[in-house]
């Protein structure tokens, strides 16, 4: 055996026993790196995929809901950070569900703030609530980074979420 190989093996050994010490003396490091690797697996940014609103809820689309367009990202970073945009047809039973749910109360649309102009990022989809806010019932909830629009027109219901 060559001296380079037995420099390689003996490196090879120390790296494994070196992971075993701090496995063994810092467990929690394992979860950590579980962790890392699970959210780099799951990071993207997916437009009207049909995945999306398993992403975002953890759950099956309801019949109620026709999603017409949808947006989400994940980062990769091991705490959940992600952003999601939503432009459904609903019914107003599971609207209302929704939007109690998640505590949103009703705002003016005089009061609301435009999404256009206030919180609008460069991520925003073009899609989402494109209509002056006049057009909008709006639903908003105090320290929360997201609210809901329903056109008054063809009722479509927009909606999205910012984690960070």
């Amino acid at each position: 055996m060559s001296k380079r190989t037995k420099l390689f093996l003996g490196g090879g050994v120390f790296a494994v026993a070196l992971f075993l010490a701090i496995v063994t003396f810092q467990p929690g490091i394992f979860a950590f790196f579980a962790a890392q690797t699970d959210s780099i697996l799951h990071a993207g940014t997916w437009e009207d995929d049909t995945k999306n609103w398993n992403r975002a809820f953890n759950q099956d689309q309801p019949p109620q809901v026709r999603v017409i367009h949808s947006k989400y990202w994940r980062s990769n970073h091991f705490t959940d950070e992600h952003i999601y945009y939503f432009e459904v047809e609903a019914t107003p039973e599971w609207r209302d569900t929704f939007l109690k749910k998640l505590g949103f109360i009703e705002v003016s649309p005089a009061n609301a703030r435009s999404f256009r102009t206030d919180i609008h990022s460069d991520e925003t989809p073009d899609w989402f609530a494109p209509d002056p806010v006049e057009i909008y019932d709006v639903w908003d909830k105090p320290g929360y980074l997201g609210s809901a629009w329903m056109n008054k027109t063809n009722r479509h219901f927009f909606f999205f979420e910012i984690q960070l």
